[in-house]
């Protein structure tokens, strides 16, 4: 028996928009197990991670209710092999966060329902439910750690855990100065005896009416927020009656990210052009490496890494200096005339040749159904052509300014390059996109990062009074160590961060959320730890990841 959640009349009214509140809050507050039981798993010498039963519950769940996952882990007082106890004594996990840091997902086995028929829709879906999980109580008399952490499930099949410990006692939190241990996961123990209170899978039954079965997809409104939360599935999973541009294009593993309360549409460049030339003319764009690789595919009009499967090193990992590449390959870089973007403020050592100020007349009278070149061997046309749109006479600027986060590092530093003289050498922005942590990740405290980003955003709020702001979460990093021990590079402190990040922006700023963590850690498991993916030890995501991010800013931006 399953501990179940059921929505109020608000809870289900976020459910439907896809926006709201945590619908799941009350879920393991609601899970009354017995005490006994309890106390017997803490007295577990290995870590266990189980689905909390009760006495209440029902056998299966139904779309849209929350469960509740509870973790129990040994304390360890330090390991010899990766530190010493000075060390770890030290450690200090970010106020709030867990001590230990936990890789906690719920992953579709099957997709048989009740009647024991599968459903091919979800058939060999691996549907993964990420369990963010909370510290609730350490049992000193036993010397163990109990996280909890609650789901909410909607597509029918059985689901397993799949839970790892990623770092103890706070050495996810290596601070600037400390010995940064490297990674090693430890498979937690799923596979227990199980009764009406402790549970190793949790089966979600079908309903062929609810508005996230996958049938009626296409019934959703459009998504209109970036952070929608949603499921991969495979392509050739999905309805014969959808056409390309009703879903994204797919990840390496040939699966397709398919929000739960909105639906994505394939947008050509061509009309998001003549969206954002109308509605947000000119764009200041402050970020690093990473928006430097978001903005290829821009520079590119989608033609950058597209086809699937692409192994060249840009599309994986690096997104090519120019002494990784042959100076031609430059030279035949395309940059497509209705975009015009601008690195004015930057050192020129700083930006690629691709993304360097050209030259490019202000207008361009071809008919937008005249095909362009992209390079000496293939063509392309815009996908779609909006309504009105006869002539490409329209452009917008993006002016990408080159930060370091809140640090000061290299000769830049926001309270120098975001000021009122230096923002006048630009045109008034009408939107501020915003993409700033991976720098103070690596080499910051948090802190020093926790008062800077509330400087920094009332700074911004000065500087562009009537601007809309969209900020860019931070990437999820999982599962590798970085290149060097000087990056500070773990899961929780990426995490940690950007949730920092993004409450304060959106108090201080009303900023939209830009959400490019949640889709890579809903993959699952063997996606996560993909070997192609393992020897990229920057926080760059590969190509075909990059393209979603931008799509779900693009409908973000252009649907109503």
């Amino acid at each position: 028996m399953l501990v179940l959640f059921d929505l109020d009349d608000t809870a289900l009214k976020s459910l439907k928009t896809g926006t709201g509140t945590n619908t799941c809050a009350y879920t393991c507050k609601e899970a009354r197990g017995d005490s006994a039981q309890i106390r017997l798993l803490e007295r577990s010498t290995e870590p266990i991670a189980y689905v909390v039963g009760s006495s209440h519950g029902a056998k299966f769940v139904l779309p849209g209710q929350c469960v509740c996952v509870r973790a129990v882990v040994p304390a360890q007082l330090f390991d010899t092999e990766t530190t010493n106890q000075t060390d770890v004594e030290t450690y200090k996990p970010v106020p709030g966060w867990p001590a230990d840091s936990l890789i906690v997902d719920l992953v579709m086995q099957s997709s048989q329902n009740n009647a024991g028929t599968h459903d091919p829709l979800y058939l060999n879906a691996r549907v993964t439910v990420s369990v963010d999980m909370r510290a609730v109580v350490r049992n000193q008399n036993y010397n163990t750690r109990v996280y909890e952490g609650s789901a909410q499930l909607f597509d029918p099949g059985e689901y397993a855990l799949d839970a790892r410990i990623e770092f103890r006692n706070g050495q996810w939190n290596a601070e600037p100065g400390q010995f940064t241990p490297e990674l090693h996961e430890t498979h937690m123990r799923t596979t227990l005896v199980t009764n009406a209170l402790v549970q190793s899978t949790v089966h979600v039954e079908r309903d062929l009416k609810h508005p996230t079965y996958l049938q009626r997809h296409q019934n959703l409104p459009l998504c209109t927020d970036g952070a929608a939360s949603g499921r991969w599935i495979p392509e050739k999973n999905l309805p014969a009656s959808w056409k390309q541009w009703q879903y994204m294009r797919p990840a390496e593993d040939r699966r397709v990210w398919v929000p739960y309360h909105c639906r994505l549409r394939r947008i050509s460049h061509a009309e998001f052009v003549f969206h954002m030339s109308r509605s947000w003319p000119s764009v200041h764009w402050y970020g690093d490496s990473n928006s430097r690789r978001t903005l290829r595919p821009f520079v590119q009009a989608g033609q950058w890494c597209h086809t699937n499967n692409s192994m060249r090193l840009d599309c994986l990992c690096n997104d090519a200096p120019k002494y990784l590449l042959p100076s031609e390959w430059y030279a035949r870089m395309p940059v497509p005339h209705w975009y015009r973007i601008h690195t004015q403020g930057v050192r020129r050592d700083e930006v690629y040749a691709d993304l360097r100020l050209k030259e490019q007349p202000p207008t361009d009278p071809r008919p937008i159904l005249d095909k362009d070149p992209i390079d000496n061997h293939t063509t392309y046309g815009p996908d779609y052509v909006p309504p009105g749109y006869r002539l490409r006479d329209d452009y917008f600027d993006l002016y990408y300014l080159f930060t370091r986060g809140t640090l000061d590092l290299q000769g830049r530093h926001w309270m120098r390059d975001i000021t009122q003289e230096a923002i006048a050498l630009y045109p008034n922005a009408d939107l501020v996109v915003l993409q700033m942590i991976t720098w103070d990740v690596a080499f910051g405290s948090y802190s020093m990062f926790a008062r800077s980003v509330e400087l920094l955003a009332r700074r911004l709020r000065d500087v562009y009074p009537h601007a809309q702001f969209v900020y860019r979460t931070g990437p999820y990093w999982c599962c590798r160590n970085a290149e060097d021990q000087q990056k500070k590079y773990t899961r929780l402190r990426f995490a940690s961060f950007d949730a920092h990040a993004r409450a304060v922006f959106r108090r201080v700023l009303s900023a939209r959320i830009w959400d490019v963590s949640g889709p890579s850690s809903q993959r699952p498991p063997e996606a996560k730890r993909n070997p192609e993916n393992m020897s990229c030890l920057s926080a760059h995501s590969r190509s075909e990841l990059v393209h979603l991010d931008n799509q779900i800013f693009i409908n973000m931006l252009v649907n109503k």
